[in-house]
């Protein structure tokens, strides 16, 4: 009897198992922003950090003239999760920035991307985009 009801069963797990689609993730035509180079970390104070970088000579002429600076610092909880704890946006394309941490004996993700703003506007599509970003870790 058991082995009359595992083969009414067998071939609805494997039809409704069978039949997932996967997702097509694809980009977003039009211009895209270069992540910033060289991005480092350096200790200032026992409570200030400065962050440094460089902003590539390759962005594109649809792209308005300067360029902003997102700066966002994440504090490590455990391996697998951070808490947002300061995000600012700087204008006229900096290249550094001093950030006093809020409690030197935890560990932070600096994260930086650049910010611009497309020529032509889309309705479709925001004209605000991001490059991706570029990451570094304070540790205690």
């Amino acid at each position: 009897m058991k082995k009359i009801i595992y083969m009414c069963y067998l071939p609805l797990i494997f039809l409704f198992t069978g039949c997932k689609k996967e997702p097509v993730i694809e980009s977003k035509a039009g211009v895209s922003l270069p992540m910033v180079t060289n991005l480092q970390l350096q200790k200032t104070a026992e409570k200030q950090v400065k962050l440094t970088w460089g902003i590539p000579s390759s962005v594109s002429d649809q792209i308005v003239q300067p360029l902003n600076v997102f700066v966002e610092v994440n504090e490590v909880i455990s391996v697998t999760k951070t808490v947002s704890v300061f995000s600012t946006t700087l204008a006229n394309a900096p290249t550094e920035f001093v950030y006093q941490l809020p409690d030197a004996a935890k560990n932070y993700h600096l994260t930086v991307k650049l910010m611009g703003n497309t020529k032509v506007v889309d309705k479709n599509y925001s004209s605000q985009i991001y490059s991706l970003g570029q990451t570094v870790v304070y540790t205690k």
